[in-house]
């Protein structure tokens, strides 16, 4: 019976591997990485927000500096829905990338943990040569607190919220 049902996982296994496609070269990507590269002069951004545009071809790359007031520990993108299948995302700022499921005319792209962008540090975004929406805004935001963060807050709140007013509630019998 156990040999059977390895058998069964095996053979799944090698399925779903088979049907995994992988990127393409005019797929979408964002590359997002600490230094300058050579791309002419850097765009200064003042606030913990800012937009860029990708070129006709639906690719670009940039150059930022952050000047603002603060070390971005993460950044969301949002960008217009692409015209490739699969989104890549990556580089050297951050440690992790997820992309979430598009949602209307726009697609969330999150970067945290690792070093970040740090006050003064010049970075790059490369979205490749195409695959975005041609001329597409994407707007950032820096520091942005993850909405599973703010969830935990909460819960852990409600009891001890809870418990004073059961408290006070005590009080007045």
């Amino acid at each position: 019976m156990r040999f059977r049902v390895l058998i069964l996982m095996v053979l799944v296994m090698v399925c779903a591997a088979r049907l995994h496609a992988s990127p393409q070269p005019n797929d979408p990507r964002i590359i997002i990485s600490g230094g300058h590269d050579g791309l002419g002069p850097c765009t200064s951004i003042t606030d913990l927000d800012f937009t860029f545009m990708a070129n006709s071809s639906g690719g670009g790359a940039f150059c930022f500096t952050n000047n603002s007031s603060e070390d971005w520990t993460s950044l969301e993108i949002e960008a217009p829905s692409p015209t490739g299948d699969i989104i890549t995302c990556g580089g050297s700022s951050f440690s992790h990338c997820v992309v979430m499921p598009p949602s209307g005319d726009f697609t969330i792209i999150d970067f945290s943990g690792g070093s970040g962008i740090l006050i003064s540090e010049s970075f790059t975004v490369d979205l490749g040569t195409s695959g975005w929406t041609p001329d597409g805004e994407f707007g950032a935001f820096a520091n942005v607190p993850e909405p599973s963060t703010l969830a935990f807050c909460l819960v852990g709140l409600a009891p001890l919220l809870r418990r004073q007013r059961h408290r006070f509630l005590m009080r007045d019998r």
